[in-house]
């Protein structure tokens, strides 16, 4: 586990690739989840799904060998996490490139620069599997993840208009990339 940092007073922060959760863990990244959702933030989902349906969207990860998961704690609890996804094997032409998804941190864990540290280590974890760009999209409302990804040097490229419908009114999406080599 690498430690960000652990100063006398501040809290415990580490950022990780895992491929694999322990029962406390998935508990803990559910109940992440359920708080990033309900603060629109990460996921395509506008309420939270049964407990049941996350935990198997979270073990689901582990089972798809493109999927790399990236997890942020706080003081040794889960407080958010990322997904680097590389193209299925078939898509040769396009296994140069890894996009993130799910990304998000509970909102009680801002402030400490987690966040960025996730993106940070999604960007090094994307260069040891030899991925030569990174691509994310967002809501065009998600101010925080739209900063943190512009901080790393993401450049946006394009809009969509309809790229979601939230209490019947379409929210448009951005587009970023970054090359990495």
């Amino acid at each position: 586990m690498s430690e960000l940092e652990q100063e006398n007073k501040g809290p415990r922060l580490s950022v990780d690739e895992v491929t694999e959760l322990d029962n406390v863990d998935i508990l803990e990244l559910c109940e992440a989840t359920r708080i990033a959702i309900l603060a629109h933030e990460g996921f395509n989902w506008l309420t939270p799904p049964p407990e049941k349906t996350l935990e198997s969207f979270w073990k689901g990860v582990f089972i798809i060998p493109e999927r790399t998961l990236i997890i942020a704690r706080m003081d040794g609890q889960i407080a958010g996490g990322c997904q680097l996804v590389q193209p299925p094997k078939n898509n040769e032409a396009g296994a140069f490139r890894g996009n993130l998804e799910t990304f998000f941190l509970a909102p009680w864990a801002r402030g400490h620069n987690l966040a960025k540290a996730m993106l940070q280590k999604a960007e090094d974890v994307a260069r040891e599997k030899n991925c030569r760009t990174l691509e994310c999209h967002m809501a065009a409302d998600q101010h925080a993840a739209i900063a943190i990804c512009e901080w790393i040097g993401m450049t946006r490229w394009g809009i969509k208009e309809r790229y979601a419908m939230i209490n019947d009114k379409f929210v448009p999406g951005y587009y970023y990339s970054k090359d990495l080599d």
